[in-house]
């Protein structure tokens, strides 16, 4: 008995951490993955070319086991890992995720590869987006961000900015500087060693030891199946798995999309819902096509971070960019409430304690001992605390209105109310009438905003049209607008 004891011990000391391991590993690399197929650019390149993501698996040859080239050298991976890799892949057979990160590999490919021949790094780093966000854009996972999910202290070490107003890591040609920059570095650090490199910007140092022995152990073609091993040889089976999958790459005819955005010239500082209220476009979309702008405003040339619109509105921006500039979102209306203050007084009973007496009345433990100057938390039963209680006072708006009018009378008219208000009511609808005909009235057009309607007449700004009117800077044709004297 104490024999199996000791090795079902053994068992779960060795062999648990490893399905754990493997757990952790294959969910967060499906996540990301089905996170990368579901992203805005993504859904763009589908509903330009849908044929493109047709599945047609049956076509295609996959990896088998074997040995895997990597970085320069090669890695064992088994037939249960090519099945794993293959369900990350492929889950329940379903190709639309492997096609949708292949169509974003397709945009940014070109760049990863000339940035990566540039300083002389081996091809397969630029496969590196591939695996740790899918080639997104808009990738997060703890510090990290971005096609390269940089950690943010590395982003900082080559210069990039994150703060209040931009997200530098979520760009794309500037970022690959940085993070190929940043990948050199690692590779300076341990010895021209690309596996260590690897798993050094992946996951730190922290699993270098791994991957050591699993070097000394490659031609025992070893079981270690760390998170640091495990990334290694998904990262080679990708690679394989891509360039054995000879799909006609029909994106071609998709790279007009990413022509399809310009980028805008401006002088003062702009608030991003106020591009997206005045142009009436989705703000949600606008922020998807701009990653790198993380806060509400943009400031001219900061950074030189470009600002991009689609074609189709750039036109709009530049005529109304006066309109946006002023824009300010509309104050809320804010309620006027008065309470009512009284005390209470409460005798403690058996078995209460303070805190069942604050819930009772809706008040804290720390207010009931400074109410009643205790400086501990115990009570006996007979004491009586002091509790304050506070009463919401709500008066109906037909009295505030009627006592307002009152209150404007003389005080000899005030014995008959019934005469003083009627006259009151009466002058105050004639004169609102009056007021009424003085008003003249515009009949929003076609490509009116409320600056050009402004400009009609001397003295009236936007925010004179928005408060007549109680509307915001959408408005629409046909609708009446009154113009004040």
């Amino acid at each position: 008995m104490r024999y199996i004891a000791a090795l079902s011990t053994l068992f779960c000391i060795l062999f648990l951490p490893y399905a754990q391991a493997q757990v952790s590993f294959e969910r967060s690399e499906s996540v990301v993955l089905q996170s990368s197929s579901e992203q805005w650019l993504c859904r763009e390149l589908k509903a330009v070319n849908p044929a493109y993501f047709i599945c047609e698996k049956q076509e295609w040859k996959l990896p088998a086991h074997g040995r895997f080239d990597l970085l320069g050298d090669s890695i064992s991976i088994n037939s249960e890992q090519i099945a794993r890799y293959e369900r990350i892949w492929f889950p329940q057979g379903d190709c639309r995720i492997f096609l949708s990160v292949v169509a974003m590999a397709d945009v940014y490919m070109p760049l990863f590869k000339r940035k990566a021949e540039l300083l002389s790094l081996h091809p397969h780093v630029a496969f590196l987006p591939v695996v740790v966000s899918g080639c997104n854009q808009h990738f997060r996972e703890g510090d990290t961000a971005g096609l390269w999910a940089l950690s943010y202290l590395a982003a900082r070490k080559e210069h990039l900015a994150i703060d209040t107003l931009v997200d530098e890591r979520m760009g794309g040609d500037f970022t690959t500087d940085a993070a190929l920059n940043h990948f050199r570095y690692m590779l300076k650090v341990h010895g021209n060693d690309y596996w260590r490199a690897t798993i050094a910007y992946r996951y730190g140092p922290s699993d270098l030891t791994s991957v050591d022995q699993l070097k000394l152990a490659s031609q025992a073609q070893s079981e270690n199946n760390c998170d640091a091993v495990d990334f290694l040889r998904f990262m080679a089976y990708t690679i394989r798995l891509f360039k054995s999958v000879h799909l006609d790459n029909q994106l071609n005819n998709c790279f007009d999309i990413l022509g399809h955005f310009q980028a805008i010239q401006f002088e003062k500082s702009l608030r991003l819902e106020a591009i997206a209220k005045v142009l009436t476009i989705d703000e949600t979309r606008l922020r998807q096509a701009n990653p790198v702008y993380a806060g509400d405003y943009l400031i001219p040339g900061y950074r030189k971070v470009p600002f991009v619109l689609e074609d189709t509105i750039v036109g709009r921006f530049r005529m109304m960019l006066d309109s946006i500039a002023r824009w300010q979102p509309s104050q809320r209306m804010v309620e006027t409430v008065e309470w009512k203050t009284d005390w209470v007084r409460h005798r403690v009973a058996k078995g209460e304690s303070l805190g069942r007496i604050a819930s009772k009345y809706g008040v804290s433990i720390s207010q009931l001992k400074k109410w009643n100057q205790l400086r501990s938390d115990k009570i006996r039963k007979g004491q009586v605390l002091k509790i304050e209680t506070r009463k919401k006072i709500v008066e109906p708006k037909s009295e505030v209105l009627r006592e307002k009018i009152i209150e404007e009378q003389p005080v000899d008219t005030l014995a008959n109310n019934k005469k003083s208000v009627a006259p009151a009511v009466e002058k105050t609808s004639k004169h609102s009438s009056e007021a009424k005909k003085k008003n003249k009235y515009y009949t929003v057009k076609q490509g009116d905003s409320l600056w050009s309607i402004a400009k009609k007449y001397p003295g009236v700004t936007e925010n004179d049209l928005m408060r007549w009117n109680k509307c915001t800077a959408n408005i629409r044709p046909g609708q009446k607008l009154i113009i004040k004297k």
